[in-house]
């Protein structure tokens, strides 16, 4: 699929795919033979022609495949197969179910119940609606299977989230835009929603792997409960006020959390300079003296300024910075949730926790 957006190509979903095999191989089993392609119009109104692989057909189904074509975006999905069987079956209606490949919910708060294929509503509706179109009103199971599936999943959220054996079938337009924000951030809700139905009352946000590793180290939590926010911290921080947690800690590296005293809500590298100025100023405030002032100045990145720091026995002053980023994110939430902050150096070590975060540790102390 082209898109004149910046001379970047959209693709399709997942979901595009399962529905555009289904109809294939429901059309194989009204006439008898699967066609080379199929059209179908994506829940964003954009129709898409999609050709028909891996061919075969018999008395009781047939079964095809899609190759997902994630245009320009960097899915790990792209160039897989996604095959769909449609099969007579007695009873009411149109069953979907997933195969080989497709992961089963096996936690509460996604959109798909525990026990059940991680095919996402939206493709659900787009399958049924094209299989439904052709005739078809019950009496008909529909299996989506990806080969490749198990070992794709790895390099997703899915395994985290509780979906296990497989990738999701997913996307609410149909369609992806090249290097689009909107799946990665469907990801981290979800993490969020898993940690709200497991009935967390914290819940601590990260910006990546080493926020992540650093709070499993420091404070032995689940997996579930600690939810990775890459760069979008006004985001995420919004969105887990919205759900039921009594407090939200955040967990992270100085140099990303910091940025936040300075406004900035997204804190990629392109959007957000980085944050030794805020130390350094914070740092100046807190009187500390000229000398190690200077040699903090000198320093390309937070983390010397931490290690200088560190050498000359001052670490105790990044404190006030953890006490400033609380602050500001009580201010952010207007006060409707308890909030904490610790900072970790590139070692994973705790060099500053905030006063509402050592109140949340003193609490999994006495538990």
């Amino acid at each position: 699929m082209k898109k004149d957006m910046a001379k970047l190509r959209w693709g399709y979903t997942t979901g595009t795919c399962a529905a555009g095999a289904a109809k294939a191989a429901a059309q194989g089993l009204l006439h008898g033979s699967i066609p080379d392609e199929v059209e179908i119009i994506t829940p964003a109104g954009i129709l898409v022609k999609l050709n028909i692989l891996e061919k075969t057909i018999s008395a009781s189904g047939g079964q095809c495949s899609v190759r997902k074509d994630a245009g320009d975006d960097p899915d790990v999905t792209n160039g897989c197969l996604i095959f769909a069987r449609v099969e007579s079956s007695p009873g009411e209606g149109i069953v979907i179910d997933g195969g080989r490949g497709v992961g089963r919910v096996t936690r509460p708060g996604l959109k798909v119940p525990p026990g059940e294929a991680a095919i996402n509503p939206v493709p659900r509706r787009m399958i049924r609606s094209e299989i439904e179109a052709l005739g078809f009103k019950s009496g008909l199971k529909v299996t989506i299977s990806v080969p490749e599936g198990e070992e794709l999943a790895k390099k997703t959220f899915n395994p985290r989230l509780g979906i296990m054996g497989g990738i999701s079938i997913i996307g609410t337009k149909g369609i992806v835009r090249p290097m689009s924000q909107e799946n990665l951030k469907a990801s981290l809700l979800c993490s969020l929603d898993v940690a709200a139905a497991l009935g967390y009352d914290t819940v601590v946000l990260v910006p990546g792997a080493l926020g992540e590793d650093a709070s499993l180290r420091a404070f032995r939590l689940p997996l579930e409960q600690i939810v990775q926010m890459s760069n979008f911290l006004g985001f995420m921080l919004l969105e887990a006020s919205r759900r039921p947690f009594q407090r939200i800690i955040l967990a992270g590296h100085p140099g990303k959390l910091a940025k936040f005293l300075r406004g900035d809500l997204d804190t990629h590298s392109l959007k957000s300079s980085p944050a030794m100025d805020i130390i350094i100023k914070t740092l100046e405030k807190k009187g500390l003296e000229e000398e190690a002032l200077e040699a903090t100045k000198n320093s390309p990145t937070v983390e010397g300024i931490l290690q200088e720091l560190k050498k000359r026995g001052k670490l105790h002053l990044v404190e006030e910075v953890a006490e400033r980023i609380e602050e500001k994110v009580r201010e952010f939430l207007h006060h409707k949730v308890e909030t904490g902050v610790v900072l970790f150096d590139i070692n994973l070590d705790i060099v500053a926790i905030s006063e509402g975060a050592k109140r949340w540790q003193r609490g999994l102390q006495i538990k």
